[in-house]
């Protein structure tokens, strides 16, 4: 796809193939002096070639049809603003083919052109002239220019003499009354105050009535969802998604989940692998463990309602405390505690056995126990956790302070620290209308190395895919009904295995199986099947789907490879074309002789072995 010339027609504003920037990037060590300096050393030839390239922008393709708004998310560095500047013009593309139709309005960096020493009033004429507008019609126009920027009392001072505030204001008036086909906006919404910031968000949905194509680039995810009809997710300069906002949204926060859950599990090994090589027997401010240390608790683990180690929750999650610990004598009076805090160090929650009046009796050896919240009802945010083993009366045995800590994160962007549940009824003579239903998001980091027991939803598995990519990990895919596993298919998905870093096992539902198969064809339940294909070690994600083919899920995953028996025909592989067309790469695995279920089932039912 990238290899095809870009093309804007009818319906496409902006078209991009392949682009990509590649920055020079020059050391400091490298950097001479003077110029006479590198001529009498000879080294201004070699001292001026780069000593590295940054790519930008790595190879990035999209479309954006007319009267899109289009936004570009991801964190920093990932070649957002980069995607801007050559969509302006104000940068040249190192390759790939860009065609942009339209008069372009970049609100890119705000008031650039602007000459500190002349009046506002001129630099408005000569920046509406840069952006494309005749003196005729900058003329026209600047009454209103002016009265958005809300500058009429400061127009004919010098432009040195204005406050960051209005030096944006005036800027973003400029820009957005050249009345452009496509407006592109880099992070400068906020602009002014409050009412500024609105007023100015009321522009742009004015352009958008009118059917301009707006391309957004922006950290704030819930205006991409609330505002863009497409948006594409970059990351270290490629494009690990695009599509529907809400899905790419969700993609990104999941890989965000995956870095933090990956993050935080290294930081906590790290920090109680420094503390464990003894408990002190005092607590100075700086230590982090301290006890007598007749109970040591040896490992602490944060795990989820699967039981898998996590460090990123979603508000109403299972959070469970898992500890293994020794009493290296015989005790008889102990108590267990846990404590929430907030990052800064208030108290969300505290608790123990003795408060809760467990009664103590004894204890010897290796033990374990775990503290579970069946509803974690905090709002979003980072929290740390004290672990504590002591006595009734306080004195510690082994206490553990802020070792662990976990992200509660929501799309609800309540304030303070609980949620608790709650409803609101409204009178008939207040219309409102009830927010989308959108559960929370469901966030599965594929950094996690428990395995799965069940089948994925294609939602969670898109995500997973995006967080793959971002890794750079190649994820690929197979599928069969699977109704009678042998040895034919085991063989077949280690080779799958074998072709990339995650194998997704895509299986036909009961009803699919009946339809293919026949109404007498014996068939495991799809649960079962599932299950059985998970505890495979080669085996990291299984999905059901009802079609009779697979087209759905492969175009939803978009597999780097796809592998299939070499009984099949490359022309019958269903999913080839779509695979082969995003780069991907068609595999027809090696099958083991008198080993597919048609075969198994003709053979115990006393027929002759079937080729296929």
């Amino acid at each position: 796809m990238n290899g095809l010339p870009a093309r804007t027609g009818e319906g496409v504003a902006i078209s991009a193939r392949g682009l990509t920037k590649v920055y020079r990037k020059y050391l400091h060590k490298n950097q001479f002096t003077t110029l006479k300096s590198a001529i009498v050393s000879g080294s201004l030839i070699r001292d001026l070639k780069p000593s590295e390239l940054f790519t930008a922008l790595d190879h990035v393709s999209f479309d954006i049809p007319r009267g899109c708004t289009y936004g570009i998310l991801g964190e920093n560095g990932s070649g957002k603003s980069t995607t801007l500047k050559l969509l302006s013009g104000i940068t040249k593309p190192s390759s790939g083919a860009l065609d942009v139709s339209g008069r372009v309005s970049a609100l890119i960096e705000l008031g650039a052109g602007f000459h500190p020493e002349i009046s506002g009033r001129e630099n408005v004429a000569i920046n509406g002239i840069m952006l494309g507008l005749t003196r005729a019609e900058v003329n026209r126009r600047f009454d209103e220019i002016v009265e958005f920027a809300e500058m009429k009392d400061f127009i004919d001072a010098p432009v040195k003499t204005y406050s960051s505030g209005m030096y944006a204001r005036l800027g973003f008036a400029v820009a957005i009354h050249v009345d452009p086909d496509i407006l592109l906006i880099d992070e400068v919404l906020a602009v002014g105050d409050e009412a500024f910031t609105r007023k100015c968000l009321e522009k742009i949905g004015e352009f958008r009535r009118r059917g301009k194509t707006i391309v957004i680039v922006t950290h704030s995810l819930g205006l991409v969802e609330k505002m863009c009809d497409e948006a594409l997710w970059l990351r270290k300069g490629k494009a690990m998604d695009s599509g529907d906002p809400k899905r790419v949204v969700d993609a990104y926060l999941s890989f965000v989940a995956g870095q933090e859950n990956e993050l935080l599990g290294k930081q906590e090994v790290r920090e109680v692998a420094e503390g464990s090589d003894k408990v002190s027997g005092e607590a100075p401010e700086e230590k982090r463990r301290w006890g007598s240390g007749e109970i040591v608790l040896n490992e602490v683990h944060l795990r989820d309602d699967s039981d898998r180690m996590a460090h990123v929750f979603v508000t109403g999650d299972t959070l469970r405390v898992a500890v293994s610990g020794e009493a290296r004598s015989p005790v008889d009076d102990f108590v267990f505690g846990v404590g929430i805090f907030t990052a800064d160090g208030t108290a969300v929650y505290g608790t123990n056995t003795h408060i809760e009046e467990f009664k103590a009796k004894s204890v010897t050896g290796p033990f374990n126990f775990t503290f579970e919240i069946q509803d974690l009802r905090l709002v979003e945010g980072s929290y740390i956790l004290d672990i504590a083993a002591h006595r009734r009366d306080g004195t510690p045995y082994d206490y553990h302070r802020g070792l662990y800590s976990f992200r509660v994160r929501s799309r609800v962007k309540d304030v303070g620290v609980y949620r608790p549940r709650h409803t609101w009824t409204f009178s008939e003579s207040l219309r409102i209308a009830e927010p989308e239903a959108r559960p929370e998001l469901e966030l599965r980091p594929v950094e996690r190395v428990e395995r799965r027991t069940h089948a994925d939803t294609l939602q969670a598995l898109h995500n997973d895919r995006a967080s793959y990519r971002a890794l750079g990990r190649s994820v690929v895919f197979t599928n069969g009904c699977f109704d009678i596993l042998h040895a034919g298919h085991i063989s077949l998905l280690e080779q799958a295995r074998g072709e990339g870093d995650a194998l997704v096992v895509g299986i036909n539902s009961d009803a699919s199986v009946k339809r293919i198969k026949g109404e007498a064809r014996p068939v495991i339940g799809e649960s079962e099947r599932a299950e059985a294909l998970l505890a495979l070690e080669c085996v990291d994600h299984v999905v059901i789907y009802d079609e009779d083919t697979p087209l759905a899920a492969i175009n939803a995953i978009r597999p780097d490879v796809l592998v299939k028996g070499a009984d099949w025909a490359l022309d019958e592989i269903v999913g080839r074309e779509e695979v082969e067309g995003w780069g991907g790469r068609v595999v027809r695995a090696t099958l083991v002789p008198d080993r597919s279920t048609t075969a198994l089932i003709q053979k115990a039912e006393g027929g002759t072995i079937a080729s296929k």
